[in-house]
Formats: C-alpha cells, structure tokens, sequence
C-alpha cells in the first residue's frame, strides 16, 4: 500500500462510518482524490465492499511506551554537577512506539498499544501517530494524567551518558483493559512488549494460553529485572550485556560467558536470544547456531532510538521466517540507519535501504 493508502484505512479503522469528504477533509485533499484511492483499496482487496468491511494482513502489535523525547548533546566532555554547553532537542520517542513505527515503515501493518495524558504533549503525539500509517485505535488517552518524558544527555562521543524516564502512565495498561481487547491481543501474528509495562501486566501477557510469539525488549537494568522469575515464557529476548547478566546472574566478559549466558536463556525456555553489545555489535544465538556479528565504523550522529530500530529489524525477520543470523544483521542495518541520523525513527528506515547498507557495510 502506498502512504495514503495506510492512512485512509487508519481513518476507516478509526471510525467505520466516515466518509469520503472527512477523510479528504482530515488528509488535506481533493475528495475526487480520496475516491480514487478507495476504488484502488478496493482492487487490491485491502477494502471489501461499499461499507468499507476492511480484510486485515497480518499484523505486528506492539505494547509500551511512548513519550517525548528531551535529548541534550554536549560540545564537549560530560562534566557532572556542572552546566554543560551543548544542544537540546525535543521529539516524540518511547521504546514500544518507535518499534510499532519502524515495523511500519518496514511495509508490516502494525499496530501500537500504549497510553497518553490528556496534554499538550498527548494531543501531539496522538496527531503524529495519525499519519505515520499506525493503528492506534486502542491506546488509552488519559485524562488528567501526564504523558510519558524521557531526558537523556549525550556526550561528545554521541554516546547515552545518562537518562531519566517518567513512564507511571505506563500503569494503566492493565491485565483488565488487554482483557478487554483480547482478540486484538491473540490475532496478531507477533507482539513486541517493552517493560516500562508493569510486571502484572508484563505476566499476564507471558501467560496467555493461546498467543503469538512474544517478543520482549528489556529497556533498562532496574525494568529487566520485572520477568527474571518468568523469562522463558518469552519467545526472543533482546537484552544488552548488563540487562542479560541481571537476567542469567552471570557476569559476561568473554564470548564464553556470552554463550553460557544463551544457553541459560535457552534452557528457561527463550527460542531465540540477541544480546546487544553497543559499538562491539550483538550475539545471536538459538538451538541451531549461535555467533556475533561486529558493528562497521560509521559517523553515528546518535545512538538513541538504534536499538529500537534493532528491535524492529528482528520482529520484521521473525514475521518473514528469517533465520537467526540473516534477522541479526537486518535488524544491525536497520539500526546503523537509524544512527546516521537525529531522530529517534529515521524516514530512511525501508527494506531497500536496510538491504543496501547490509550489502555495502558488508554486515
């Protein structure tokens, strides 16, 4: 589907009834335009009927967070308990909707879950998610509640030197509301979950009789530790070194203690493992085969929003059948892409151009 196609079907997911002068309307366009892409939604199948019955794909949900994104660069060396001269730049990010994004702009209808205060801050992250061709018709929207910030401050070598999270919105995506939506929940072909959710929530969702494969980003050290006791009950698991030896209570120096720490992932019960190790790559491993595969140098101009993007990558391999290895260094091109630029989602993030940088940085 083309761009306007995704985001005339997100308006019919939105409200069934609409009709084609509120879509042309809403999208800033020519009805007679609006008309046009219908008829082809039409052919292609995507649209079944005059009373715009939509015949879904597959899809990817995602479920987490989402939150402005408040990042400072310094000029120089970070010194702490001191003003650093630098750069702020403010943008809309979280873990679960940059992933949701990535997916979609990988050309897989996806789906996103999350919650939003009733803010400024909420209206305008709910206005984006609009048009980046994302069904959000089951994020909450919460009234007097704050949506989710995240403060990080780089250093010179655009590396994370620290951050600072505010996700308590995060609690009201309940076991009771996914209860609610279940049948959105168990038809997906893939879930990916981040753990800003809540550990009952996170359980819950570990424990259902009958889901799809659960794909679970860790996020950070102190949110990791939430599924220690139930961390089989997860499909793949994308941990970096210190979330990884939190999880296995091991410490990890060695490609050794990389494998030993799979093996323990595996024995719990997780199919698929990648270990993220920051400039040096990741580790992959499975029942099959395991490796590492090492990062090219680039200019990365920032980190932030890359292991997203990572993640993103090895959802769009697990939906395709790709083998371990093949998924690790799609989601490495996709990441790499993702750092060659400000922004948390890079536009430059497709297919083409994941398989293109795969190819020329010879991953």
């Amino acid at each position: 589907m083309t761009e306007r196609e995704k985001q005339i079907i997100n308006l019919i997911k939105e409200n069934p009834l609409i009709t084609q002068e509120e879509i042309a309307a809403t999208l800033n366009c020519a009805r007679t335009s609006i008309a046009v892409h219908i008829s082809n939604l039409m052919k292609k199948g995507v649209i079944l009927g005059k009373k715009y019955i939509i015949n879904e794909d597959p899809y990817i949900l995602t479920i987490g967070g989402t939150n402005v994104d408040i990042q400072g660069k310094s000029y120089g060396t970070v010194v702490r308990y001191d003003s650093n001269p630098g750069a702020i730049t403010i943008s809309f990010g979280g873990v679960a909707k940059n992933i949701a994004e990535n997916v979609s702009n990988l050309g897989i209808s996806s789906k996103l879950i999350t919650a939003l205060g009733d803010d400024i801050y909420g209206r305008d992250i709910k206005e984006y998610l609009k048009k980046q061709s994302l069904d959000i018709t089951d994020i909450l929207f919460l009234k007097n509640q704050n949506t989710s910030m995240y403060v990080s401050i780089l250093n010179d070598d655009k590396e994370m030197e620290m951050a600072v999270s505010s996700m308590d919105i995060c609690k009201n995506i309940t076991p009771e509301f996914l209860d609610s939506i279940r049948k959105k929940v168990t038809n997906a072909k893939l879930i990916v979950l981040d753990t800003n959710l809540e550990e009952e929530t996170l359980r819950y969702l570990a424990f259902l009789r009958r889901k799809p494969n659960l794909i679970l980003d860790t996020v950070s050290t102190k949110k990791a530790a939430k599924v220690k006791d139930f961390i089989g009950r997860f499909h793949t698991i994308k941990p970096n070194k210190i979330e990884a030896e939190i999880l296995s209570n091991m410490t990890i120096y060695s490609n050794d203690d990389l494998l030993r720490a799979g093996e323990y992932f595996l024995h719990k019960g997780v199919k698929k493992v990648f270990i993220s190790l920051g400039s040096k790559g990741v580790f992959y491993m499975n029942e099959e085969k395991h490796g590492t595969i090492k990062i090219p140098r680039i200019n990365t101009v920032s980190s932030t929003g890359a292991g997203d993007a990572f993640v993103a990558g090895i959802a769009y391999g697990e939906y395709y059948d790709y083998d371990i290895e093949k998924a690790s260094k799609f989601g490495l091109g996709a990441a790499l892409l993702t750092s060659l630029n400000e922004k948390t989602v890079s536009e430059h993030v497709n297919v083409k151009n994941v398989e293109n940088i795969i190819e020329e940085m010879e991953i």
